[in-house]
């Protein structure tokens, strides 16, 4: 198990290189990128006022010195100096991460009881009414953009229906900035999070399920006169949720990623549209520093989940240290 679990930690070791090394690459020479120009404006830069900064910012090293000292900082949690700002990176996400953090939770939330419940009602009603319902339903959450769902929630909980009700029954189209806000706030943009997972959990769902109500096991159950129900919550849920938990544990960490978007068309005042703004403002040391978070969250979830659900089912485990 301890060589399964070091294996698991070595394999996150290049990803975390590669992709903090092509952000980084990226963030400082691509066009439009001048950290100098967007210090001090729409003002004429000089060249003592460039190499005033480029070394108050050691912007005047080579790249990979300057790569070098921004991962040697990373070990002690500074994620460098806003340049738009002036404030600590780490300080402006530390303000914000609490947001995205109970957004991602509310999302699965929604994802595991909305997804599960709609797989199961597909797998035990199949060939019926509700089982072409859920499949058309997943079918249309997978293709329909992030955005574009967050638009038509907008527009029907927010505008449509705050009209017809006279203002009696609405949701809030936009997330409050300051104190975290509450409930009803987090319905929207939780919701448009999770429309993708919870088709994918509803999909993996039905067919782990319908797998597992073919079993003999199963069929030996029926034939000793066991209830429907006792049957589903006994036997063939507890075999079938395995994938979809390590699904779901492992969408958790994606949802962060995802939460760029989604924050975005909600002006929800997370991780993901501060970094919207960063690339907006061009300020890039925040876009970095906020990816860098992101990834080394969705890092950690996913090594988790790996851990737990080689503990689950012990095979995993020994093909993993043979391979």
């Amino acid at each position: 198990m301890l060589k399964y679990i070091i294996k698991r930690v070595l394999q996150f070791i290049p990803v975390f290189f590669g992709v903090t090394l092509i952000l980084f690459l990226i963030a400082n020479y691509m066009p439009g990128s001048d950290p100098v120009q967007m210090k001090v404006g729409e003002k004429k830069v000089t060249p003592e006022l460039r190499k005033q900064i480029e070394t108050e910012y050691g912007l005047n090293r080579p790249w990979y010195v300057q790569y070098g000292d921004y991962l040697y900082k990373l070990t002690k949690g500074d994620l460098g100096i806003s340049i738009s700002t002036g404030r600590p990176v780490s300080e402006i996400l530390s303000e914000k991460y609490p947001f995205t953090i109970k957004l991602a939770l509310v999302a699965i939330i929604f994802e595991i009881i909305f997804g599960i419940l709609a797989g199961v009602i597909s797998a035990i009603k199949q060939r019926t009414f509700w089982d072409v319902f859920v499949t058309l339903l997943t079918s249309i959450s997978v293709s329909l953009p992030v955005f574009w769902l967050g638009l038509l929630l907008q527009y029907f909980f927010g505008i449509w229906l705050k009209e017809k009700t006279g203002g009696a029954f609405y949701l809030p189209i936009s997330g409050a900035e300051g104190a975290l806000p509450t409930w009803e706030y987090y319905v929207l943009p939780s919701l448009t999070l999770a429309a993708v997972s919870m088709a994918y959990a509803a999909r993996i769902m039905r067919s782990q399920l319908m797998e597992v109500m073919s079993m003999d096991y199963v069929r030996t159950a029926r034939a000793k006169g066991l209830s429907g129900r006792k049957i589903l919550f006994s036997h063939e849920m507890k075999n079938a949720l395995i994938p979809v938990v390590t699904f779901i544990g492992m969408d958790f960490g994606a949802m962060f990623a995802g939460a760029v978007l989604t924050e975005t068309v909600f002006n929800w005042p997370g991780v993901g549209f501060t970094i919207y703004r960063a690339i907006s403002a061009r300020d890039f040391q925040v876009v970095i520093g906020g990816v860098t978070v992101i990834l080394f969250a969705v890092m950690i979830i996913n090594l988790i989940v790996d851990i737990s659900y080689a503990f689950l089912d012990p095979r995993i485990r020994f093909t993993g240290s043979e391979e």
